[in-house]
Formats: structure tokens, sequence, C-alpha cells
């Protein structure tokens, strides 16, 4: 029998075939691999009789029990506590787990660490005037950004520039911006302390200047590994003895995707830095709710979303269906789990490369998201009754979309966005929209006349409301009534004079200056928008108009036709939104 099990559990060759001969005992419980085991059965009985003589702390039940009991007396200087390895998994659970380790080589996790013979097969530049021979391990290289360690060890903090000169930082590339930037610029002898979570059963040495406890005795890493980047075991257990427990809680995905002081979500520069979900969990709606009940950790993060919102928030997923934003491919994660953190480099001047897990939004246009210093995010939102929480601001919850629009108008828009807010009309806070634009009408009872009505936003901020109402004059002669005028943001109600356009010929003999200048002044209309579909119009026409026999009158308003592609409330002209 080859090593190829001994290699990847671990054991020390010499004893490898042994290791695998208990194993294969054992199998033969379950008519596993029975052929196999013919010629060991006949020392079944004496293993199971050791195994009954072992001292108490191996009286572990189990295949796993058996072998580490048995091994630990009888395989001298086999290397116990020491991880299998990722691929040893699949010996036993293959049908199983082979899609899970497959999705686990597509993930970051193999990659948290990468000794430099594994990392220079990929695609990941290196500092200026360093060659691969001149490092030990890169740290990242994935996803987000590739730091690298010199021969012993240590961060690289000084590069060179192409004239050979020493210069401090550049010694950091951003994968998604393919940029350098600095990381500790210069400074000396920064050492690799980050096993805990970038590498498979990292112990820490507590005296790395004895750098016998250090991996390779480099004097720069100061602790040990039994793999680069994070494997199956270092979630799951020592493969020999796990009970198959699998860590599900978010508390332990915590462990690395969180801070030391959970109390906190740590800020820096307006963005928070790097990965802090499990803080930002506790502080939003979600902290009872365990990461497996979202994602599936053997996938990389954008691909791992087995519920979606939709699964829990069925009300608001069917209200945002009918909102022109979800026809655009705006989804929730966009607004409710922006990029607010940053692990390598911001984006923009509102967004980072992490997406948050606060899930809440302040709709208020004067929060600011972190504390005064700016070192902190404020955990002061207050919603239905919880205190102590955190919520993304519309700065980056909106902004990075609607980049020109001004927060308080967002703010308008974004207050009671999916409709629950008992009472609350789409029209109360967002007022006059590019939404209402279309055409309008009295009902039935009023058939044969209307209004097309187009809203949209002016260069100065204001909104322009532009009306046209074809009716009738006293003498049953039809009648064109044409208004304009511009109200603020937020506004339900527009007041406009109404010209009579008339005086012009049809056809190829119109000519615009037929038409009197300026127009012949018809009075005033008074459009009050409630929804987004109802309202109320009111006609009042002036003195010369009342005495060819037009009196003031209103009526109920409903939309009767729509512009396909708007929703109410609606920012669809809005200069600021990107286009699809």
């Amino acid at each position: 029998m080859d090593n190829q099990y001994a290699n990847a559990s671990g054991i020390r060759p010499q004893h490898g075939k042994y290791l695998y001969c208990l194993i294969k005992i054992i199998d033969c419980d379950s008519m596993i691999s029975r052929y196999a085991c013919e010629e060991l059965l006949p020392f079944k009985e004496t293993l199971v009789s050791i195994k009954n003589l072992l001292p108490g702390k191996y009286q572990v039940t189990g295949l796993s029990g058996l072998i580490i009991g048995i091994a630990s007396l009888v395989l001298p200087g086999a290397v116990f506590g020491q991880f299998s390895g990722a691929e040893s998994c699949i010996d036993c659970h293959y049908e199983h787990h082979e899609e899970n380790l497959n999705n686990w080589r597509a993930s970051g996790h193999p990659y948290m660490l990468m000794s430099s013979e594994e990392a220079r097969n990929r695609a990941i530049p290196l500092p200026g005037g360093f060659t691969w021979d001149d490092i030990s391990y890169v740290v990242g290289g994935h996803k987000w950004k590739a730091l690298y360690l010199d021969n012993n060890g240590y961060f690289i903090t000084t590069t060179k520039n192409e004239a050979g000169s020493e210069r401090p930082g550049l010694n950091q590339y951003n994968m998604k911006t393919g940029e350098w930037s600095d990381y500790r610029p210069g400074d000396v002898n920064v050492p690799y302390d980050c096993g805990n979570c970038h590498t498979t059963n990292w112990v820490a040495n507590p005296s790395p200047e004895n750098t016998a406890g250090n991996q390779g005795g480099l004097a720069g890493l100061h602790g040990k590994f039994d793999a680069t980047g994070v494997e199956c075991e270092q979630c799951h257990g020592n493969g020999l003895t796990m009970d198959d427990d699998t860590p599900k809680q978010a508390e332990f995905c915590g462990t690395c995707h969180g801070s030391e002081d959970l109390g906190t979500i740590a800020a820096a520069n307006g963005f928070i830095t790097s990965h802090q979900q499990y803080n930002e969990l506790l502080a939003g709606p979600h902290s009872s709710t365990d990461c497996a009940t979202c994602h599936n950790a053997h996938k990389r993060a954008d691909l791992s979303i087995e519920t979606t919102c939709a699964n829990c928030h069925p009300v608001q997923a069917a209200a945002y269906a009918d909102n022109v934003m979800s026809d655009y491919g705006v989804t929730c994660v966009d607004c409710h789990m922006p990029t607010v953190g940053v692990v390598a480099q911001p984006l923009g001047p509102n967004q980072g490369d992490l997406k948050t897990h606060l899930f809440y939004i302040n709709t208020d246009p004067e929060a600011n998201m972190f504390t005064q210093e700016g070192d902190f995010v404020a955990l002061d939102f207050v919603v239905s009754g919880k205190t102590d929480k955190a919520a993304v601001t519309l700065n980056f919850a909106c902004k990075r979309c609607h980049q020109t629009t001004e927060v308080a108008e967002l703010a308008r828009f974004a207050k009671n966005f999916h409709g629950t807010e008992q009472g609350v009309e789409p029209l109360d806070y967002a007022g006059i929209t590019p939404g209402l634009s279309g055409h309008w009408w009295g009902g039935s009872t009023r058939s044969g006349e209307g209004f097309l009505i187009d809203v949209s936003y002016r260069s100065d901020g204001k909104i322009l409301v532009v009306a046209s109402f074809y009716t009738y004059d006293s003498a049953g002669n039809q009648l064109w009534l044409i208004g304009q005028k511009a109200v603020d943001p937020g506004e339900n109600t527009v007041t406009m004079n109404l010209k009579v356009p008339q005086g012009a010929q049809w056809g190829p003999d119109f000519d615009p200056a037929d038409l009197p200048s300026p127009r012949t002044p018809w009075g005033t209309a008074e459009f009050m928008f409630d929804t987004c579909g109802t309202g109320t119009f009111v006609a009042t026409p002036n003195a010369e108009m009342m005495a060819q026999g037009f009196v003031q009158y209103g009526y109920d308003l409903a939309r009767d036709i729509s512009i396909s592609g708007h929703s109410c409330p609606s920012m669809m002209n809005n200069p600021g939104i990107l286009s699809p």
C-alpha cells in the first residue's frame, strides 16, 4: 500500500500503512471494502481487545476513537493533533461531500494564505523589485487584495521603482481595481500573526524569537499551521476526532468574520474596516439568525445564497416587484447591503468593496452613520423598540446610483418605500413625482374629456408639471387649455395658470405666429394628488372667461393610462439615476 492516506492524514509515512489497516478493519463492520479487509479480519478481535484496555481518555466510541486510541499506543512517533487535509475528507465522504469540496476549491477559503509555489501559478503580480524566489507566502490574492511575505516570513513593506530605487509602500495589490496601494509603508520586520483566520490549525508562538515554534523556522511567521488557507477541518474539526458536529452558528463564523469586540463596529475614513460581518449582524435586524440560514458556507459568497430576501419578506418583495427599480435589475441587497466596508480600497465616493450586513436603512437625511470621531459605526438607530442598532445611511443606500440627487430628496422617496407603513400613501413623503405622468380623467361620467399630464425634473432641482386639458366651451366647441408650473420637491398640490391656444390653422397652413402672444389667459387649475392613481381637479375661470359662460367646477381624477417604465413614486427622470 502506498502512503497516500498517510500523507493526507498528517501521519508519518512509515506508519501510514498501519493506520490504513486499522481503518479498513473497522470499515468491514459496515461491509465497506470487505474484500480489501479479508486479510485483516483475523486481527480485528485482538485490536478490539486492545481498545478495551485503553486508558480512560481513549475510551471513545466509534471509528475515530478506536483508531486514535490504538495508534497512540502502537504507532510511536505518529503525529497526532495534525490535521488530515481537505483532500483526505473525500476518502470517506465522497458521495455526500464531493460537491462541497468542489465548491470550497472555487471559494476564497483555500487562498487566504498561499505558498510562493502555489501563488506563482495564479494571476497575481509581484511588488516592484521582487521575483517569486524572494517570496515565501502570499496573503490573500483571490478576491480583494494580495500582500507578500519575504523569505524570512515578514511582510514586504518597501518596494522598488523602475529605476531600482527603494520606496516605502505600493506593496498591496488590489484585485478589483488592478492598483497598488500602501500597507504599513516602510515599517520594518512586520510579522505575520494572522494565521487564526488564514490557515488551518494555526498555533501561535508565544515566544516567536524561538523560531522552532515558527512555520519553517521563519522569524517573521509567529506560529505554525497544518495547511495554508482555510480547509475543511478548520471549521469541522480534526478529521480523526470530529464528531460531525458541523458549526452553523453565526458566533462561530464571527471568529473570523468579525472583530474581537462584538459591541462595536470599527470604521475609518468613512467606511467600515475589513471583515466585521458578525458585528454588523448583531447590530441589524437578523441578530438571531445563523449565517447558514442564508449562506452555503462551502461556496464563494456571491454564489452562496440559498435563502433569498423574498423567502422571509414576501410582502415587501411583492410591493417592490411593481417598482421600476426592479425592472432595471436593482435587487434588495443593492440598497440594504451596499458596499460600506473596505478590505482593499474604496471603489467610489459612496462605495467600498465589501457588502454590509446591517440591512437597516436610516431615511433621516441628517443622519450620520458613524460616530463624531469617525472611528466606529454609531449604534444609535432605534427601530421597533430595538435600541443599540445601526443602519446604513442614504449616501450609501442611494447615492451610489443617484449620484447627483440631494440626500433630502432621496429621503422623501426612501420613506415607506415598500408601502408597509399603515395609513401612509406613496405620495405623502415623495410628493409630485415623474411617476404621475400619463393620462388622467374624471371617469365614465366625464368620458370625452381628460388631461395629459407630464412631470419631470428641472436642472434647478424643481419639479415641472405640464398639463393639457382637452374639453369644450359653453357653445359646445372643442377647446384646449394648457398650463405649466414648477413646484418644490415634496409638494402634493400644484396650481397653474391655464391659457387658450387658438388662432392657428390646421395642417400645412399652421403658423405659430398666428397664435396670440401672450396666449389668451383662461384662469387657473389646481391639481392635488393624494395617491399615485387618484387626485382632484378644480378649474377657476377669470372674469373674461366667466363672461363667455365658463363657471368654476371640479371633480375627482383617476389615472387612466400610465407611461410604460414608470412607477410611482419614481425618480425615473432624475439625471442622477444610472441608465440601464
